[in-house]
């Protein structure tokens, strides 16, 4: 009889409590990582719904969850850190969320929750929240004209933000005599440094969502995410583009207080002025937050900033004057409860010095006509200044995609796996290398029956994997002469079944070579109207090599109006990186390269596709469903990337349901026919 514990913690004490358990209660694990049915899914663990006792020990975990009167009851609006143990030795770490309660002639009998692996919990972590809220500053970076021209021709290794040669207001051309404006080989008519967009790597923006979530994707020393230092990984960019000019967005600074006076006290309002941040309470009641502003000087153009929970909310833009300037972030209101705020200024073009009193208000109504309200009034005993700065924050250049979505496009991308034992230590792997990281255990002794259950692996017609739809104007152009988008595939596999489809978030840019390996792109339309194109992923074709690659001359400006000066070096994005041997591609066929032309064979499907989808649809391919009881020592260190032998027969997992009670573990295994 083996012994099950779950315990789950306190949001409060930050304890974990061990539940008590039905002595005959199923309690059963679904686990899968990559299932055959559905490819381009990274799975997770989860549990049917079982039930456990209302019992004392219980009623007081789930804070008699059954009566809705209690205040700081137990929230089902957000899952429960939890963890589950099989005779003392851990068997997997996740989240507990709690469906129901059964109450029987006003008594409670009993919970009904539902167990979900560390995975699945990396969902809720994002929450919904968008690239644009990750507001960790490390990669703000200094904007100038010299600095944007430096990032395009240098000859040094590339840099975390660099500037792509992609237009997005004219269409770029070399040596017309016809197009003369836009001839970036007319030492008139040169790129200018304002019409580029940066682009950031693709690792610091994994590391802004590490820092946003408390999380890392980096793994364990056990297991370390080997992929995320691959330079196929670490040469690719997210292009910032999020309108259809570029303006720079300085950074702001936050607006600072000595001294608070209030009226009938804090009220509603809990203030710190060590950090400039002022919280609401959660109990019923309004607030209001207005900023009165006095500059010192007219004429300045200057912008005043709200914040919640360390995301930009509000925001107005004026013109100083000499005297006060209202802001009314919001009058008194109930929509904000167990917020924090703080309040930050920008000026635009310089500096701005300038006085400033915040009030904070608030009211209560206690009923039957008796209503408390006060103020507190936030003011500087000295002027404060200002400076508009020369550094850009990379946040507001993010293009509009959610965290979660840009996360899974990129498990899409590269046929990624992750998974976590603690919730917290992500390990991502290419899944082929999961796979032969994994142990070779031999499991013939633990299966019940002699009788193998075989059943054929669903097959597909054609799998098309897919970029979203571009309406670049060399996209729409290739889409119209080869009747397919520009770095899609439609793989045929000769077998029968439904069509299966792949599709990433991105938008795969088609890039031009303009003459002689000058390689320019277009965020324009064909009838070169600008446009906001869906997230773009780009590689930097040689990011270490110093002598970089020459080409024919074209002419920058780092002024707005005048000549440009000729350059021969310059760094190339589009599809392809070389690492001085191979040259690698983000387009998932083989494709005649736009930048050198010659034919790349190694893209997405070559590289992260073919293996897997080679050991799936191979002829040899059985699926096969055995049960065994497996000792506590394997049930507890057993892998999903650990391939078992069955009489002499090596098979990977495909999903696994273990049954906690009686260490009885369902196989759904998938036959093994890679190399050793």
């Amino acid at each position: 009889m083996i012994t099950v514990g779950i315990f789950i913690k306190d949001s409060v004490t930050s304890e974990y409590n061990r539940l008590e358990l039905f002595s005959d209660e199923k309690i059963s694990v679904n686990s899968s990582i990559q299932n055959v049915n559905d490819i381009s899914k990274t799975f997770s663990d989860y549990s049917n719904s079982f039930t456990v006792p209302a019992s004392k020990q219980n009623n007081k975990i789930f804070r008699h969850w059954y009566e809705n009167s209690n205040d700081n009851g137990f929230s089902t609006l957000v899952k429960a850190d939890a963890y589950i143990e099989i005779d003392t030795i851990l068997f997997r770490s996740g989240k507990i969320q709690l469906e129901s309660a059964n109450v029987k002639d006003g008594q409670p009998q009993d919970y009904s929750i539902t167990f979900i692996g560390a995975l699945g919990s990396l969902k809720d972590k994002f929450n919904g929240l968008f690239l644009k809220d990750l507001t960790d500053d490390t990669y703000d970076f200094e904007y100038s004209a010299t600095i944007v021209r430096d990032k395009v021709v240098t000859t040094t290794a590339s840099a975390d933000v660099m500037f792509p040669l992609i237009s997005s207001s004219r269409y770029w051309n070399y040596g017309s005599t016809t197009d003369v404006e836009n001839n970036i080989n007319n030492i008139n008519k040169p790129i200018r440094y304002n019409e580029l967009f940066p682009a950031l790597r693709l690792k610091p923006i994994l590391n802004m969502i590490e820092n946003r979530f408390g999380i890392n994707f980096d793994g364990t020393t056990e297991e370390p995410s080997t992929f995320l230092t691959d330079a196929r990984f670490t040469n690719a960019y997210l292009w910032l583009k999020n309108a259809e000019t570029f303006t720079p967005k300085y950074k702001h600074t936050l607006i600072t207080y000595d001294t608070k006076t209030t009226t009938n006290g804090d009220g509603l309002w809990s203030v710190d002025l060590a950090t400039e941040t002022y919280t609401t309470s959660s109990l019923f009641g309004e607030n209001s937050l207005t900023l009165y502003v006095t500059p010192t000087v007219a004429g300045i153009p200057y912008n005043v900033y709200l914040y919640a929970n360390g995301l930009q909310i509000l925001s107005f833009s004026t013109t100083s004057t000499t005297t006060e300037q209202q802001f009314v972030f919001f009058g008194l209101s109930s929509t904000y409860k167990n917020t924090a705020f703080q309040v930050f200024i920008g000026p635009v073009n310089s500096s701005i010095t300038f006085n400033s009193r915040l009030v904070l208000g608030w009211r209560i109504n206690l009923g039957q006509g008796n209503v408390t309200s006060g103020t507190i009034t936030l003011t500087k005993t000295s002027n404060q200044t200002a400076q508009s700065g020369t550094e850009i924050t990379v946040n507001s250049y993010f293009p509009e995609i959610k965290i979660e979505d840009l996360f899974s496009g990129l498990l899409k991308m590269f046929n990624l796996t992750c998974y976590s034992k603690d919730g917290i230590n992500y390990t991502i792997r290419q899944i082929e290398e999961y796979y032969k990281n994994g142990n070779i255990i031999d499991v013939t002794k633990y299966i019940k029956s002699d009788s193998l259950n075989l059943n054929r692996v669903k097959t597909y017609k054609k799998i098309n994997f897919e970029y979203e739809k571009s309406e670049s104007l060399v996209n729409v152009g290739f889409n119209s002469a080869n009747g397919i988008e520009y770095g899609s595939l439609f793989y045929d596999t000769t077998n029968d079944g439904d069509e299966y489809n792949i599709k990433l978030p991105f938008e795969d840019l088609n890039f031009n070579n303009l003459k002689d390996k000058l390689q320019v792109g277009y965020s324009l339309k064909s009838d070169l109207q600008k446009y906001i194109p869906k997230p773009v992923i780009l590689y930097d074709y040689n990011p270490t090599d110093t002598t970089d690659l020459t080409s024919t001359n074209f002419y920058f400006s780092t002024a707005l109006t005048g000549t440009g000066t000729s350059y021969t070096t310059y760094k190339a994005f589009g599809q392809e990186y070389n690492d001085g041997t191979n040259t690698y591609s983000l387009n998932f066929p083989a494709q005649q390269s736009t930048l050198t032309n010659e034919f790349i064979d190694k893209g997405l499907y070559d590289q992260y596709y073919s293996n897997y989808i080679t050991n799936i649809f191979d002829s040899k391919a059985r699926l096969i469903k055995v049960s065994g009881i497996l000792p506590t020592s394997l049930l507890t260190t057993l892998k999903l990337n650990d391939r078992l032998i069955i009489r002499d027969k090596r098979y990977i997992i495909n999903t696994m349901t273990t049954d906690l009670t009686t260490s009885e573990v369902q196989f759904e295994l998938l036959t093994d026919n890679r190399t050793l």
